[in-house]
Order: structure tokens, then C-alpha cells, then sequence
């Protein structure tokens, strides 16, 4: 997704103030990350959802950090009025809310969480796959050090990510389709 990297600063005339219970001296407003509820047409920050990402440090160390704040329209405490004061001289400088735009299914399975080597095992146990079916899956694979790298990944990796390079051809040669596997690893997450 492409996202505004304006930046726009304001040192002399922003506040200090708390910000997830440290405080800080928020330096500059970087972007807002939209969400499906935030109307990127909005002039005020009190009617903006999204994530606001800001740069600041917390007063007597010079390292400045990236942060992150989920702001909601119904969200009044203290911090969420401090981010959206920033937020409002941000919009008024001409930065710019992009449209939401929803996540392909390729960036929502890199975000599905990892299962464990026997979360996976039994997750392709209750889908019908045999441990010998992908030994042999990987067994046809035609070179030499691609079929030694798989074989280590099976036997020595202690979690595997739903978006791994080599799982995505195992997954085809054990003729599942992406939305089998979607399925398959929601379910072997709860076991």
C-alpha cells in the first residue's frame, strides 16, 4: 500500500504531553495509516480512525522514537485529545489522510500469526495429509540442496509462517489452494 511520507514539524508549538503512560515531546506528525472506518475527506481530527504515526522522545534522552497511536472517534482520554491537537495542525499544514484501502490476502497471511512445528503436523493430520505425503512432496523436488533445505525446514523448524516461500509450494504440491490452507492454519492455531 502506498502511504503519504510527508512530514510536516512544528517543534515551537507543540505541547508536551502523556502519551501510552511515558511522556514525550512529540516532535512531528509523519502519516495516518487509514482503517476502513476513516473518511480520508476529513477537515477536523475529532472525526478521524486510523493510526497516527508521529516521531518523539521522551524528555532527558535524545533518542527520538517512531510511534504509533490508534485514535477512534469515540475515544476521549487525555492522549487521544493530545494526538488529535497534533493530528489538526498536521491537516491544516496540508497533510493528507490516504483512502483505506483493504489488504490484499497475500499482506493478511503474512500477518496470520505462526503455528508451532506440531500445530502444523496435526493441522495437516485433520485436513487428511499424511506425514509420508509431504516427505514425498519433498522428495521430488529436482535439486539437490532445495530438497536438503526443505527437509531441514520440516524436521528442525520449531514454528512456521503462513507466508513461507517454501511452504507455499508444499501446499501446492499437496494440491491445497491458498483458501484450504487459510482454513487449515485458523484451525491448527487452536489445537
Amino acid at each position: 500500500m502506498a502511504f503519504s511520507r510527508r512530514c510536516w514539524k512544528w517543534h515551537e508549538h507543540l505541547p508536551k504531553g502523556c502519551i501510552m503512560g511515558n511522556k514525550f515531546e512529540i516532535r512531528e506528525v509523519l502519516e495516518v495509516f487509514p482503517h476502513w472506518e476513516t473518511d480520508h475527506t476529513a477537515k477536523g481530527a475529532s472525526y478521524i480512525t486510523g493510526t497516527v504515526v508521529f516521531e518523539g522522545r521522551v524528555p532527558g534522552d535524545e533518542v527520538e522514537s517512531r510511534i504509533e497511536y490508534g485514535l477512534r472517534v469515540e475515544d476521549s482520554s487525555a492522549n487521544a485529545q493530545l494526538v488529535r491537537k497534533y493530528l489538526q495542525i498536521w491537516l491544516e499544514a496540508g497533510g493528507v489522510i490516504p483512502e483505506w484501502v483493504p489488504p490484499t490476502d497475500e499482506e493478511l497471511r503474512e500477518l496470520m500469526p505462526p503455528l508451532t512445528a506440531r500445530q502444523f503436523r496435526l493441522g495437516l493430520l485433520q485436513c487428511g495429509r499424511s506425514l509420508e505425503q509431504v516427505d514425498k512432496a519433498i522428495s521430488v523436488i529436482e535439486d539437490d540442496i532445495e530438497r536438503a533445505h526443505a527437509q531441514i525446514e520440516l524436521e528442525y523448524a520449531t514454528e512456521f509462517k503462513r507466508a513461507n516461500i517454501l511452504l507455499m509450494s508444499l501446499w501446492s504440491a499437496l494440491c491445497f489452494t491458498p483458501e484450504e490452507v487459510d482454513v487449515l492454519w485458523q484451525e491448527a492455531l487452536q489445537l
